[in-house]
């Protein structure tokens, strides 16, 4: 009977043990799925820490705002009211809901190639605030604006072939015809002025021309003025007024040298000598002035002054004059005149342009054409999501969304068009990739909430499994001692029959 009872414990405590192990190794498989969750847990967290998000910046990235559709798609300071269009594959504009409505009035079915013009004002008015009439009033000063700058670029390309062909191209010996008889009536051994002092067969030691002008410095100043007005008042006949201005500012700065050179004369004229008091032959003790070397100064000042000159097959300086007695000149100066009267009444209309829109809406306006003027031949897709910043910025990041900007630009026959530039958004100027502060604090507070759940299951396991394991430790002892008995109680009976 005690053996009997012995084995049944013996198998209750073996069995107790069994069911010890299987709950150990439960135990155990539990706390390696909490390792992996660790794991799992802790990677979540670096990868967040590792994360990027897109930011707009208008100053090279000492600053970030977030990107949005708005600071893209909706005119502001933050893109300086130019449209950064968010573009798909496919090159279409994804559009939020608002802009939806819109868009289709221009699409109604989001293809290429709608009517942007026949809605503009109604569209351009919602948006803005701007009334329409307001709005058509400035389309009407532009195209003002626009058909007075072809009237006056046409008027100027006739003024410019009328003007080639009434002026007249020369050397400098035949636009010095253009100063009048009296100078050159002076040749060698003879003089202008004949004073009765002075006789006429004068001549400088070298046989230049020369101009005698008296024996008083002041009286001869003023005779030099008075000859030199009175070449001015014989070219300006053959000059435009800008060139005629040009020649005045030559005389005067001429006079006013000559009048220094005659202050300082007491040389005999000749080549290198501008004026002179002569002190031997028939012209003792008057001033006199070198002709050649005057007309030299006078022309060379009239060039520094601007007057037209041009060059020859030769590189000769050459000079430019008209007769302004001529029929060609007459049609020149016609046409110039309707010239001036066209640039008059296309400045009134930029005036008038300018006082039709404010800066701010001109500048509103302007950026909601270049949008819908794009939608309208690129096409549309709507997505309410894009509005979301964060799928925004996956949707960019995993270039499944764009960035397209555009480019006004003018082709040959002077129309206007719109240039597309599409890239990667990382690619965009304004756009940076920086460290997503959110996204990491956000995956911080996580972490070390699922860390602290993960610890404390932990505990819980190894307190448990601790508990089992003392109390398998007991039973390995327990068995032991019924396993003694046993032997001992065995090894009795059988010595008894033996």
């Amino acid at each position: 009977m005690g053996m009997a009872a012995s084995q049944v414990s013996l198998l209750q405590l073996t069995s107790r043990k069994n069911a010890i192990g299987n709950q150990l190794q439960d135990l155990s498989m539990q706390k390696m799925s909490l390792s992996r969750d660790m794991q799992r847990v802790t990677r979540n967290y670096q990868n967040a820490l590792n994360s990027k998000t897109l930011k707009w910046s208008n100053n090279g990235g000492a600053s970030y705002v977030d990107l949005s559709y708005a600071n893209l798609m909706q005119p502001s300071s933050t893109n300086q009211n130019v449209p950064y269009l968010i573009t798909d594959c496919n090159d279409k504009i994804v559009l939020d809901s608002k802009y939806q409505d819109y868009a289709e009035m221009i699409s109604p079915n989001g293809k290429a190639g709608g009517d942007w013009a026949s809605v503009r004002t109604e569209v351009l008015s919602s948006l803005t605030g701007i009334s329409a009439d307001k709005i058509d009033g400035a389309v009407a000063a532009e195209d003002a604006v626009s058909t007075g700058a072809d009237e006056v670029n046409s008027l100027m390309e006739e003024v410019d072939q009328l003007q080639a062909a009434a002026v007249i191209t020369g050397t400098e010996t035949e636009f010095l015809g253009c100063f009048g008889s009296s100078w050159q009536s002076v040749s060698k051994a003879t003089t202008l002025y004949n004073a009765s002092t002075v006789q006429n067969d004068y001549k400088a030691a070298n046989g230049e021309r020369c101009w005698v002008l008296g024996t008083d410095l002041s009286s001869s100043k003023s005779q030099l003025a008075s000859m030199i007005d009175q070449m001015y008042s014989s070219a300006s006949a053959y000059l435009s007024d800008e060139d005629a201005a040009a020649f005045k500012e030559a005389c005067e700065t001429t006079k006013s040298n000559y009048n220094t050179y005659l202050e300082t004369s007491g040389e005999q004229c000749g080549d290198t000598c501008q004026t002179s008091k002569d002190t031997s032959g028939a012209a003792s003790g008057h001033y006199v002035v070198n002709i050649n070397l005057l007309i030299t100064e006078l022309l060379r000042n009239y060039r520094d002054a601007g007057g037209t000159t041009d060059t020859n097959s030769l590189g000769n300086t050459v000079y430019c004059w008209y007769d302004k007695g001529s029929a060609e000149y007459q049609a020149y100066t016609e046409k110039s005149a309707e010239l001036e009267a066209a640039k008059e009444e296309y400045s009134t209309s930029v005036d008038t342009n300018n006082q039709v829109l404010t800066a701010e809406e001109e500048s509103a306006i302007n950026f909601y054409d270049q949008l819908f003027s794009a939608i309208a031949e690129k096409g549309w897709v709507a997505n309410d999501q894009v509005s979301d910043n964060e799928y925004l910025n996956n949707m960019l990041q995993n270039n499944q969304y764009f960035i397209t900007t555009l480019t006004e630009s003018t082709n040959e026959d002077g129309e206007e068009y719109l240039e597309y530039s599409t890239d990667l958004a990382s690619n965009c100027e304004n756009i940076f990739s920086v460290n997503d502060t959110d996204a990491q604090n956000e995956a911080q507070v996580q972490w070390e909430y699922e860390k602290s759940v993960i610890s404390e299951k932990e505990a819980r396991i190894d307190t448990r499994m601790e508990n089992l394991q003392t109390e398998q430790s007991a039973i390995n002892e327990m068995i032991k001692g019924r396993e003694t008995v046993r032997d001992d109680n065995t090894e009795r009976y059988l010595g008894i029959f033996a």
